[in-house]
């Protein structure tokens, strides 16, 4: 069952972003997908590493203009988990309909 309040825009092409963790490690990621609740990202973490991140906090950097203008990133928590990727729902919803998220999605 789908839970998601927001639509989520699969990206066609590689975008990568920075992930600050708790503790302040910080990591490149890929944005596999982008919503205004959230993303998916790819990690080439080790899989233990990755699992660990389930219901921790963290901020994602360096999204793509139109989607964030936060040079402080977008806060939020891994709600779920996959040997190379996760789910990060934001602390606050974007200031964006479903409809520009797709369209700053289909220009990068």
């Amino acid at each position: 069952m789908e839970r998601r309040i927001c639509a989520r825009v699969p990206l066609d092409a590689p975008l990568f972003v920075t992930v600050r963790m708790e503790g302040g490690q910080q990591c490149a990621a890929m944005l596999i997908d982008c919503g205004r609740g959230g993303v998916q990202l790819a990690l080439s973490l080790a899989e233990g590493t990755i699992r660990s991140l389930l219901g921790h906090e963290l901020v994602v950097m360096n999204l793509p203009k139109g989607l964030s203008t936060d040079p402080d990133g977008c806060p939020g928590v891994v709600t779920w988990v996959s040997p190379q990727r996760c789910g990060v729902r934001f602390d606050q919803i974007l200031s964006l309909t479903d409809e520009e998220v797709m369209v700053v999605a289909s220009s990068l």
